[in-house]
């Protein structure tokens, strides 16, 4: 039996209600980043299962442009974890902030027009994004490699699934785009909160 694209997204709202329970209740901080990254990816599940905000990619398959502008916000808030973590100073951090908003927001535009408008906006998010993960992989912090695995992994596996969904070249379905997604997005969101607490709790003791 075909799986639905409305399925996974559900199964991404779902996933993320609980992991923004679980955040609520066991991060005891002010400012709370992994509630709030796993409250916004519901936000953006939730839009994409209603469904009016899309625009059609190769093969006549549905695109999902607001995903990318809702990783602009989730992604903001997970570099400024990942760089208090790599101990960045605030002008370093907060121009890692921008270089992540730009690779999002131009992502987005690039998801939405297709042509060589597509490959200017993907070449711009490619060209941030490096200039992003540099600094990170090539830090002398010791918790480098440990974060280097959802940089890696994790961030990397984002665009390549771009270039092969059909907000890019169409190799893969929406729904087989939309799965890989979800996997990317609990192994940087949900994964990568709970390793990083487990880690602080380490050190702290």
């Amino acid at each position: 039996m075909e799986i639905e694209i409305s399925t996974i997204f559900a199964i991404g709202i779902a996933v993320f209600s609980l992991a923004s329970l679980y955040f609520l209740w066991v991060y005891k901080k002010k400012f709370n980043s992994a509630f709030l990254v796993s409250f916004i990816t519901i936000i953006s599940y939730t839009l994409m299962l209603e469904g009016s905000l899309v625009s059609i990619g190769a093969a006549g398959e549905l695109v999902y442009p607001t995903r990318w502008i809702f990783y602009g916000l989730s992604c903001t808030l997970l570099m400024y974890e990942i760089a208090r973590s790599l101990g960045k100073s605030l002008s370093e951090t907060v121009f890692l902030l921008y270089l992540t908003a730009i690779v999002m927001f131009t992502g987005a535009a690039a998801s939405y027009y297709d042509g060589w408008y597509m490959i200017g906006f993907f070449a711009v998010s490619t060209i941030a994004y490096i200039r992003l993960i540099y600094p990170l992989l090539t830090t002398t912090s010791p918790h480098r490699s440990a974060l280097a695995q959802y940089i890696l992994l994790g961030w990397t596996g984002f665009p390549v699934v771009f270039l092969l969904a059909p907000d890019g070249y169409g190799v893969l379905t929406a729904v087989t785009a939309a799965v890989l997604y979800l996997v990317l997005d609990i192994f940087t969101k949900v994964l990568f909160y709970i390793d990083l607490h487990r880690k602080m709790q380490r050190a702290g003791d």
